[in-house]
């Protein structure tokens, strides 16, 4: 024996439309470096959000900056490009805004010769911080993703810290810039 259950005014039998089909997805072709196309804003847009990195920082090296970005450490400069830069994807770090672990980790990284440091120098205001200069080596027909993964890796061994800032003193840019000034 059989039972039915009877629908009730409120169930509605489905309704198609018939019409235009969409694919439920789009598929994106792999990029390679030598298809990204370089930013040319700078560094002086502000970054208040990870968010804000998409619009500063170039598609290998994004991914790397935003877990920096979570982990509360300044990166200063980036880039991989398929324009001026397709040999290499880099990453200065703000050394002077880490904390004490982190900096055992760079130093690590300098040791091992996976980064390098570059001392402040009287050369513009730009590089009156120190900085950790980490760098890969790519080809510009490897993959974005590849990029990404491998420049990852070489920063997992940054840890969270508590956000420092390190400002400028006036006063000492001032000086710099009476240094270059007397230099030329």
């Amino acid at each position: 024996m059989r039972f039915y259950r009877k629908k009730s005014s409120e169930e509605k039998t489905p309704k198609f439309t018939i019409g235009k089909k969409k694919l439920p997805f789009t598929i994106t072709p792999a990029r390679r470096v030598k298809d990204v196309p370089a930013f040319h804003q700078g560094t002086s847009i502000p970054v208040k959000t990870k968010e804000d990195l998409k619009h500063i920082v170039e598609e290998p090296c994004l991914k790397a900056c935003q877990q920096l970005f979570d982990k509360n450490i300044e990166t200063m400069d980036s880039g991989c490009n398929g324009e001026n830069c397709s040999d290499r994807a880099y990453i200065v770090i703000n050394y002077d805004t880490l904390d004490i672990n982190n900096k055992r980790v760079a130093d690590d990284m300098v040791q091992r010769n996976t980064a390098c440091f570059i001392p402040k120098s009287d050369e513009c205001v730009r590089h009156y911080f120190n900085q950790l200069y980490i760098q890969i080596a790519v080809s510009p027909q490897e993959f974005v993703s590849s990029v990404e993964t491998r420049l990852s890796k070489a920063i997992q061994g940054f840890v969270p810290q508590q956000k420092i800032i390190k400002k400028m003193d006036p006063a000492q840019i001032m000086a710099m810039h009476m240094r270059a000034q007397s230099r030329k």
